[in-house]
């Protein structure tokens, strides 16, 4: 669930530039950043769809193939659908507007703003009850997670690159640990806490929890290794 959001980061489609206050910078395309295939693992977790559907299964808590999973309202935060969508990421997505939402004046998800009409959501209801809407928005979020870290990466001079395939040691209450960095883990773990604090972590091994106590690290541990690729997910907003 994207709830730490960097709302100052705007990504415009199609302008090819990120907005960060009153500057601007190139937008980070695939073509830009080549994930090498010889740091992705090879594993038998499964591809990009077996990841949505463990992810879905994570997120609702309902089995894999039930329709349920796409009306899921979380109901202590509100959060929707089989990936539970917050506020704050389909604002970012273009689906919705908002002005006071969940991290931002608001205690959790209320859905009290507009709905944009984008891919004909103009209801919460409308959402929940459209299944391809949401594994489109699935995708258009990670490619907005993906741009997001590479370019945070970027202005700490590291690269996504330089992580993947790696094991990175971090503290967690006390005690040592490692994780072994993957394409679909980095994903995962955006959706969870964020570009921001997805990129804190990898940079500082700093740990960070969602409001339910669950660990960016477990999230990079439990979708790490499967087998994805920038096609499967990169779309244009």
């Amino acid at each position: 669930m994207y709830t730490n959001l960097l709302v100052s980061l705007q990504l415009l489609g199609g302008a090819g530039v990120f907005y960060d206050g009153d500057r601007a910078f190139p937008q980070v395309l695939p073509s830009q950043i080549i994930v090498s295939n010889t740091q992705q693992n090879t594993t038998t977790k499964g591809n990009f769809l077996d990841m949505l559907a463990a992810l879905g299964v994570r997120e609702t808590g309902i089995p894999v193939g039930d329709s349920k999973q796409y009306q899921f309202v979380n109901p202590e935060l509100g959060f929707l659908g089989k990936y539970q969508f917050a506020e704050v990421l389909l604002i970012r997505l273009g689906y919705y507007k908002a002005k006071v939402y969940f991290g931002n004046g608001a205690n959790k998800n209320y859905w009290r703003g507009t709905w944009t009409g984008k891919a004909g959501i103009t209801s919460k209801s409308k959402l929940l009850n459209s299944p391809q809407v949401q594994e489109k928005a699935i995708r258009e979020a990670f490619s907005v997670y993906y741009q997001d870290i590479n370019y945070l990466l970027q202005k700490r001079k590291k690269a996504l690159n330089n992580y993947l395939g790696k094991q990175i040691n971090f503290r967690d209450q006390g005690k040592s640990k490692s994780v072994k960095i993957t394409l679909s883990g980095v994903l995962a773990a955006a959706h969870l806490k964020g570009p921001d604090k997805l990129v804190d972590f990898l940079v500082s091994g700093r740990v960070t929890k969602d409001p339910f106590g669950t660990s960016i690290t477990s999230y990079l541990e439990e979708f790490g290794g499967f087998n994805i690729q920038l096609k499967d997910f990169f779309v244009p907003l």
